[in-house]
């Protein structure tokens, strides 16, 4: 008669017996459900192919040294252990190894291409064109029924509804992809559709998915574009090579819209924060200028050049007054001075001269007042108190 097992020697047996006979294995297989524990560090997936699926774990500790993180639908090759978790009766991979699966020659392609292109300098920071701040013709080039553009699409409308859209279709995968992008980027830059940037963008995907834009023609293409290229490829996590090139680069399609578009409704606000200001300032400033003007109408130097006034009125009138006076008193002393001269006049005047017994000479109009004045045979007259009388000097 057989032993009884309990559940727990049952699955210590089975798991000595898997850990035995599969020391470490290479699986290759797609990652799905994959799970990155925060606290721990650990990630949590499963690999499948078309037929069945394997869970998989990787320690924290093993995973750091992982240059990309894994994800749902990536293919990647995996090197482990076959292990048994006892307390649930699973079976798992513990996983040692973990690489995008085709990657190895890929990888050395694409390192070789980006260190030539850093070499000749496509790379710089001073070859980057600035972005324009409120654009109004952009063009996507992209699969016109690819998620890209709809999400794309989608975060323009609710962010900047009032930039044009131009999409040109071109293959995002695949043979002929980096041709058919690089034809894209050259209608573009045509001068008659008069456009402002080019987003170059589509969803995520394997290594291989993306190769196209690892393309040397396709990174030159954005470079020699006149217009600004931002690139929004694959995943955050995804570099290629026309990411280094572009003028600047998006994590998601979602956030190249985010990037070069400017958020309508913050620009709203902004406007309405500042209006706000701005009338707070400006009453504000009249505010002040009001009290300033009331403190200057209430300042004694301020009423000053009225009371100047006043006072050189009063001044005024004071001196016409004694300009009065003073013309009054010379007037009657004029008058008393003329009567007196009158007088003297009168007293001394010729008249009452000839009536004391004197008589006026004349001579050719003119009065004889010494004898030295006359010759003989001067024809004169005699002017007497009752008359005249012409005489001849003898």
């Amino acid at each position: 008669m057989n032993s009884i097992l309990t559940v727990s020697d049952l699955n210590r047996q089975i798991k000595y017996i898997i850990e035995n006979n599969f020391q470490f294995v290479n699986i290759e297989g797609e990652i799905s459900n994959f799970k990155n524990h925060i606290a721990s560090g650990h990630y949590y997936f499963s690999l499948k192919d078309d037929k069945a699926q394997i869970n998989a774990i990787m320690w924290g500790s093993r995973n750091k040294e992982l240059t990309f993180i894994p994800e749902n639908g990536m293919k990647v090759l995996v090197k482990g252990k076959v292990t048994l978790y006892e307390t649930r009766g699973t079976y798992q991979i513990d996983v040692f190894e973990l690489k995008k699966s085709g990657s190895g020659d890929l990888q050395a392609a694409y390192e070789e291409l980006k260190n030539k292109l850093f070499a000749e300098g496509l790379f710089r920071e001073e070859h980057k064109k600035e972005l324009p701040i409120f654009p109004e013709r952009v063009c996507v080039i992209t699969s016109e029924s690819g998620a890209a553009w709809q999400d794309f699409v989608k975060v323009t409308k609710k962010r900047y509804p009032y930039v044009k859209l131009f999409l040109i279709n071109a293959l995002m995968q695949g043979s002929g992809s980096a041709e058919s992008i690089c034809k894209a980027v050259r209608i573009a830059n045509n001068p008659a559709y008069n456009l402002d940037e080019i987003v170059i963008t589509r969803g995520g995907g394997s290594m291989e998915d993306l190769w196209s834009f690892n393309d040397e023609n396709l990174a030159r293409e954005i470079f020699n574009s006149a217009l600004p290229v931002i690139t929004a490829v694959g995943h955050e996590v995804d570099f290629t090579i026309s990411d280094f090139v572009a003028d600047r680069r998006a994590a998601t399609p979602s956030n190249a819209a985010e990037i070069i578009f400017p958020d309508i409704n913050e620009i709203f606000r902004y406007l309405d924060d500042s209006a706000s200001e701005l009338e707070k300032t400006v009453k504000y400033k009249l505010r002040n200028i009001k009290i300033a003007l009331d403190n200057i109408s209430g300042n004694y130097y301020f009423k000053r050049p009225a009371d100047l006034l006043n006072e050189n009125k009063i001044k005024t009138d004071e001196l016409s007054k004694k300009l009065n006076t003073i013309i009054k008193e010379k007037l009657s002393n004029l008058r008393l001075f003329l009567h007196s001269s009158e007088r003297i006049i009168n007293t001394i005047g010729p008249d009452k001269t000839l009536k004391r017994g004197f008589a006026i000479i004349e001579k050719e109009d003119k009065i004889i007042s010494r004898k030295a004045g006359l010759r003989t045979g001067d024809k004169v007259q005699i002017r007497f108190f009752d008359g005249e009388t012409d005489s001849e000097i003898l």
